[in-house]
């Protein structure tokens, strides 16, 4: 894609404009979903607006869908069950979602990586115009009327207000959170006057009390803005942790073998408005130990009333529990829940599961709460009702006639046509909105390796399935979304360690020949060695097996042996972590910088400059520098017997072994804090210092240090001890220094030259 190309040409625009109100009282917001267009007006859309990669026209004729991963959109014919692809047409690099307007003449695309809205002549097929919005827009939602397009910045942290009769952007929302993403906005009134619209940042934040390394530590928050008032937050909605109806074995911590767990809703991907309701799918975090699969990642929806501006507490459900209590075997979760969209004119609504790579069935009682629909299967055993699609789903719509349902299939760039009207519902049809990547390929490669990172279940050569999590409960993108992180401080066997985004793990100039040494404490030196994850945490099978058999190889570890080249599942004759190693080295996105393409004689850029030479100055390339922007490096040859001394006799128990060599101390480890405990309740690791991590768009990745005690790059300057690390001390005492480094870190990205170590 071409972010990969370094591009960093990015306009950033702040504009803060008042748009007056429209006269009269403004209207209770309600979220109800159909509007009717009073005569002698614009043509008005049928129901409210919401961010999705998939988007239907009102007439139900037309269907668009955005192709990520070949960063065009397909525009298909499915008037009739016609279900024909129209026309491919190129927009910008990684676009994310699509809008259709009321009249079905264009549509609007966001692409995260090149900051741009791309228009779309609908009855041309072609691409008229990109207009420049803020950095990484990803979320788009239109006003009833079309005349307003507002778009989510998710690295500038505002909101675009495009005006769709010039095309121009006429107004930017900053929002007082980090990553908007999902976007919503309602249709009341007929569709005419005030309208209300919902923010969803993407990574939940602590509590004031709380942190996000607890179970009950952190919130989602969604903002409320007017269409009539660009300049003011209406209000800010927050969504509270819950009970995951699982228990945990928590006596090593003081508790019972029984502790109800909680867990709180995080990456909020998606919004959909219904009936004075707004409803949220989202992974789910519950930290406190032990990392096991049944007790860590859930999968919530999370549901508020709009009206209100709060949430429905006895409204969040978690879907996981619904599988739990199902009498039918096998089970399958749902994990990674995605997005969600409702009948017009019945309280069913469908629930995609991206990692389990099915819709999952819901219903509203008359409060709008949701429940999970149990079917009865083989005569005396329940079974959620649940319906396969294709590979990584991550958008659904449904047409206005309640017939049909339509599915963007991420991974296997098609569409799933669902009949509705059939009990149980059915796949009728796939159309394919993209081209596959040739057999055999490199790009056939990168896009298994994407495959197997996303899914909870696989399939494989060898005739075996369900290897990568138990029962389908996560994917490695359940805490890692995009290659990045979730956030989420998790209490594992060294200790706790907050999610490590996977973009820095490789070189961008040296994919091959430069790798990080992995993990906070040093604990891997290889990205299969994760098979242990999949076993351990995850539950499942695992891809590395003993030699003719697919059973599981029971001698993997850490360092010795190594677990590259081992004996490994197939996928289409592509051994399974070769696929997964290949798409890590060069298909993780790092995150532009907020900061990218800022007037370098500006005061900001001028305050960039000083922070880059205080970036030298202090040394702080000796941990910091090279092209991954972290010098530790796998430089060893990987053996049997292990080239490098493991050291073992730190205090957790059981031992973890680590690498001693490339671990520094930066004074952020406290032995009487009583956080830092590892999965057993002894002491974590940390004595020995830490693993440098990479600093490529570091600004994206908060919080900070190994468990997540700083929210801000300001908070970890404050410690001496780490500012001095490079053995120069005195350059950042002074507090204006720091805030001048602070700004040259957060303007780091693929596109800045690295100082070498």
């Amino acid at each position: 894609m071409n972010r990969f190309r370094l591009i960093g040409i990015v306009i950033v625009l702040i504009l803060l404009l008042i748009v007056s109100a429209c006269g009269g009282s403004p209207p209770t917001p309600t979220g109800e979903e159909t509007a009717v267009a009073p005569s002698g007006t614009a043509q008005i859309a049928k129901n409210s607006s919401s961010s999705s990669p998939i988007a239907i026209s009102d007439d139900d004729a037309l269907l668009v869908v955005v192709n990520n991963l070949n960063d065009s959109i397909t525009v298909i014919n499915v008037a009739g069950d016609a279900n024909a692809k129209i026309a491919e047409i190129t927009v910008g690099d990684e676009p994310r979602s699509v809008v259709l307007t009321p009249d079905k003449q264009r549509a609007y695309i966001t692409n995260q990586a090149s900051a741009t809205v791309s228009v779309i002549d609908l009855t041309t097929n072609q691409k008229t115009q990109d207009i420049p919005v803020g950095v990484e827009p990803y979320g788009i939602a239109l006003t009833p009327d079309g005349s307003r397009a507002y778009v989510t910045n998710s690295a500038s942290n505002t909101v675009s207000v495009i005006d769709t009769a010039s095309n121009a952007v006429a107004a930017t929302i900053n929002i007082p959170g980090i990553q908007p993403r999902g976007i919503a906005i309602t249709n009341n009134n007929g569709g005419t006057g005030q309208q209300f619209v919902y923010v969803t940042q993407f990574l939940s934040q602590p509590t004031a009390s709380g942190g996000v390394n607890l179970d009950q530590g952190s919130e989602g928050k969604v903002f409320v803005l007017s269409t009539t008032d660009d300049a003011q937050i209406q209000g800010v909605i927050t969504l509270a942790a819950h009970d995951t109806g699982f228990a945990a074995d928590r006596t090593k911590f003081g508790g019972t073998a029984t502790d109800p767990t909680f867990a709180y809703p995080n990456q909020l991907q998606a919004i959909v408005l219904k009936n004075g309701r707004g409803y949220l799918p989202n992974v789910a975090a519950s930290p406190e130990g032990p990392v096991k699969f049944n007790v860590d990642t859930q999968a919530f929806l999370s549901v508020f009333d709009v009206a209100a501006k709060s949430e429905l507490s006895s409204g969040t459900i978690n879907l996981h529990a619904a599988v739990k209590t199902q009498t039918f075997t096998p089970k399958l979760f749902v994990a990674n829940p995605w997005a969600i969209a409702f009948k017009h004119a019945s309280n069913d609504g469908y629930v995609v599961s991206a990692a389990s790579d099915v819709l999952v069935k819901v219903t509203l009682d008359d409060n709008g709460i949701p429940s999970v629909v149990t079917n009865t299967a083989d005569g005396d055993t329940t079974r959620v009702a649940l319906i396969d699609v294709g590979k990584n789903p991550r958008g659904v719509v449904i047409n206005n006639a309640d017939t049909r349902a339509y599915v963007m299939n991420y991974i296997s760039k098609d569409v799933s046509v669902i009949d509705l009207s059939a009990s149980p519902e059915v796949e009728l049809a796939r159309v394919q909105s993209a081209d596959l990547p040739a057999e055999g390929s490199d790009g056939a490669k990168f896009l298994l390796g994407n495959e197997l990172f996303n899914s909870s279940r696989g399939e494989f050569d060898e005739g075996v399935a369900e290897r990568l999590s138990n029962e389908g409960w996560q994917s490695c993108a359940s805490c890692h979304p995009d290659g990045l992180t979730d956030g989420v401080v998790w209490a594992f066997a060294s200790g706790p360690r907050k999610t490590v985004p996977l973009n820095g793990t490789f070189s961008p100039v040296n994919q091959t020949g430069d790798q990080r040494i992995l993990n906070y404490s040093a604990v891997f030196d290889e990205v299969e060695d994760f098979e242990l994850n999949i076993r351990g945490v995850s539950g499942g099978q695992g891809l590395i097996v003993l030699e003719g058999t697919t059973d599981q190889d029971p001698n993997v570890k850490a360092f010795d042996p190594p677990n590259a080249a081992r004996v490994q599942l197939h996928v289409n004759g592509i051994a399974a972590w070769d696929a997964i190693v290949a798409w890590t080295q060069s298909r993780i996105p790092s995150p532009v910088s907020p900061y990218n393409g800022v007037d370098p004689n500006s005061e900001l850029g001028l305050q960039i400059a000083q922070g880059s030479q205080l970036f030298t100055q202090a040394n702080c390339q000796a941990c910091h520098g090279g092209a991954k922007w972290a010098t530790n490096q796998v430089d060893f040859p990987r053996s049997s017997p292990f080239a490098e001394t493991i050291t073992t006799g730190v205090d957790p128990e059981p031992p973890v072994g680590q690498l001693a060599r490339f671990l520094r101390q930066v004074g952020t480890f406290d032995p009487a804090n009583p956080l830092e405990k590892n999965a057993n309740n002894f002491q974590a690791l940390g004595q020995l210092g830490y693993n440098p991590p990479s600093l490529l768009s570091i600004y994206a990745f908060s919080p900070y240090l190994h468990n997540g005690a700083c929210l801000t790059l300001d908070c970890v300057l404050e410690n001496q001890t780490h500012r001095d690390a490079g053995g120069v001390t005195g350059v950042l005492e002074d507090p204006a220094a720091r805030a001048a480094l602070v700004q040259f870190l957060i303007s780091i990205d693929a596109s800045t030259a690295p100082v070498s170590p």
